[in-house]
């Protein structure tokens, strides 16, 4: 797998994360009073910040993929 496909393939995942938070319960919780067990499902936050990161890296590899490709455009002869 490329970096470019590892990067694409957890952005997603990440992007899945942050829909099932803000749809979902963020917090679930099991009894009451001392005994009851607490389960936080993730923290908006830190998804939001990694699906900017990701981006942010996707970007710079494709633009270090693309450079030194280039495209010429050949017309007829006049």
């Amino acid at each position: 797998m490329s970096v470019e496909a590892d990067l694409l393939a957890r952005l997603a995942n990440y992007l899945a994360a942050e829909t099932a938070i803000l749809t979902g319960a963020q917090e679930y919780v099991v009894g009451q009073g001392s005994t009851a067990r607490r389960l936080t499902r993730a923290d908006l936050e830190v998804v939001q910040r990694t699906i900017k990161e990701l981006r942010s890296e996707l970007v710079q590899v494709q633009s270090t993929t693309n450079r030194g490709r280039r495209v010429i455009y050949l017309g007829p002869l006049r």
